[in-house]
């Protein structure tokens, strides 16, 4: 039982760590419904507004340092939070 608790409460912790809410939604299926719909939405807006790499003529993408790789996936989640924050969802 102890052992049953403790993967529980793991995964309420590992899963749970931030989700997204919306308060103009009361019902808990229309709400995912419409969560689905926005992270698809948002997600679509990201790739859209932030390019992963500019190729030419089949050369990597530039540059290639840590560096860049944290900065594109920091914009990229920016940009993601900020239109959900804008079609009404809240992280908490």
């Amino acid at each position: 039982m102890k052992k049953l608790i403790l993967i529980a409460a793991a995964l309420t912790v590992l899963g749970g760590c931030s989700s997204w809410h919306n308060p103009n939604i009361a019902d808990p299926s229309e709400a995912a419904e419409i969560l689905a719909r926005d992270k698809a939405f948002c997600n679509q807006q990201t790739q859209e507004e932030v390019p992963i790499a500019s190729e030419t003529d089949g050369a990597p993408p530039e540059p290639t340092t840590y560096e860049a790789k944290f900065s594109e996936d920091y914009t990229s989640a920016s940009t993601f939070d900020e239109c959900m924050k804008q079609r009404g969802w809240i992280k908490k």
